[in-house]
């Protein structure tokens, strides 16, 4: 291949005599290399930009990984009165639609309410699809507690949606068929939309991210934190880059999108992307099928395994690498690997934690988070029933508590929106009307007159 040629001398003298045959062969050769899958997720081509930025980047995400599995290590040992393992994040989402296509890729809002329900069901533990996890894997599945809510501000204080909405001349934001990208939607001045203040919301931009006649295609990407202490202006505790955020391909946001490809209509591209944001690598730790098993992602309750997974294989489950002690098979229903529709169901407890530490440590800024500790108060208990509840009844609580008089009841929807507020008395049975609230899932959290949180219930209305 000198000079970059792939045909040798000799080729190009059989092609001259045969000038039809090799025509023939590059017509079929390109289309298929025009087909060959790219990555879906363009996770590493963030990794690799950040890394001309900062080579060290790799040794610093380790050191934040590793610094968190220990903090983790450290809590599931310690006796304490407050269960601190319990915060709870609130991060406010803006979503910026482009659109050249106003048909199609101007999305309705029903897919985007329904990707962030999707999202708050996958990080709150409360999907369906929990159904899908293995028994050897049901106990570390975790709920993160972090919930999402589109953002009711915008940067300069006036209401939104959270919703923007852009036209763009740009046709694709793909630049070759092998699933590479710019990032061009990220700048008004490019095409696309520059970011909201990314310390302080959650940017996902939707867009087109097919190249011209192309099936496969990278379905999305995210920014991994960044934060080590040298960086671009000693940057120590937020990912302040106008660049940090999740992009997604316009028709596979939300589940059961019309327009979504084979495979993608759960809404789980956007669910993997986000884990990215918080600093979730893929399960597999990105290495390759020979040095797979040499690499890892860091967290501990995530098995090792070889490569990307792109199926359950159900009838024979992979374990593409073998442990000498308490050996698993790969974690295919982990939403950080690739098989996703169908498989992906879960976030381990650890990978849990990783986020949550990234949010303490990293993007820092969020304005609208909410960390609320749930506090063990002494011969106390809570009756609730019944659940699930039907409408015509009426919710009933009882709080035995022989300290507290008063407690206050609030009922939340899956957006982190508040529905109910009341005060009910302890000792006694105390009814609570549901009357106007939907058939759902919602949160009920009971707290004491300090607002100190005792309890956090789920409760399905049919």
């Amino acid at each position: 291949m000198k000079n970059g040629n792939p045909f040798s001398q000799e080729s190009k003298l059989m092609c001259m005599k045969k000038y039809f045959v090799c025509f023939i062969v590059l017509l079929c050769v390109f289309p298929l290399k025009a087909q060959t899958n790219p990555e879906p997720c363009g996770y590493m081509q963030e990794v690799e930009k950040i890394l001309k930025k900062q080579p060290n980047f790799l040794t610093w995400q380790n050191a934040m990984i590793q610094s968190a599995m220990s903090e983790y290590a450290d809590l599931q040992s310690a006796k304490r009165r407050i269960v601190a393992d319990t915060l709870f994040y609130q991060i406010p989402v803006v979503f910026h639609v482009l659109y050249n296509d106003s048909l199609n890729e101007n999305i309705n809002i029903s897919y985007i309410y329904s990707q962030l329900e999707e999202l708050n069901l996958a990080f709150r533990k409360m999907t369906a699809d929990t159904q899908r996890i293995r028994p050897v894997f049901k106990d570390i599945a975790a709920d993160v507690r972090i919930q999402f809510v589109l953002a009711n501000k915008d940067p300069d204080g006036n209401p939104t949606t959270g919703i923007t909405r852009t036209y763009t001349t740009k046709t694709t934001f793909a630049t070759n068929i092998y699933g590479a990208y710019n990032d061009d939607m990220k700048y008004t001045g490019r095409g696309g939309k520059s970011a909201w203040n990314p310390t302080r919301y959650l940017n996902i931009w939707t867009c087109n991210m097919r190249f011209p006649n192309q099936v496969s295609m990278t379905l999305g990407f995210a920014t991994p934190p960044t934060g080590a202490p040298n960086w671009w202006g000693n940057v120590t505790k937020d990912s302040t880059d106008i660049e940090s955020g999740v992009v997604l391909h316009y028709s596979i946001v939300g589940r059961d999108n019309p327009l979504a490809i084979s495979n993608n209509v759960e809404g789980k591209t956007a669910i993997h992307e986000v884990g990215h944001y918080l600093g979730l690598r893929h399960v597999w730790g990105d290495g390759n099928t020979q040095t797979g098993c040499t690499v890892d992602d860091g967290i501990f309750d995530t098995p090792n395994s070889r490569t990307r997974n792109y199926s359950c294989n159900k009838t024979s489950p992979p374990n593409s690498c073998i442990d000498a002690v308490n050996d698993l098979p790969d974690q295919t229903e982990n939403y950080m690997d690739y098989s996703l529709d169908g498989c992906a169901a879960m976030f381990t407890k650890q990978q849990a934690y990783l986020m949550r530490y990234v949010l303490n440590n990293f993007r820092t800024g969020l304005p609208y988070r909410e960390i609320t500790h749930d506090t063990v108060f002494d011969n106390t208990s809570i009756e609730m029933y019944p659940n699930p509840l039907r409408h015509g009844q009426d919710l009933k609580l009882q709080i035995s508590s022989p300290d507290k008089k008063q407690f206050t009841v609030q009922i939340i929807d899956i957006s982190g929106k508040q529905l109910l507020r009341q005060t009910v008395n302890s000792n006694t049975v105390e009814a609570v009307s549901i009357s106007g609230l939907a058939n759902s899932v919602y949160f009920v959290i009971i707290s004491d007159t300090d607002n100190r949180v005792l309890e956090r219930k789920k409760l399905l209305i049919l």
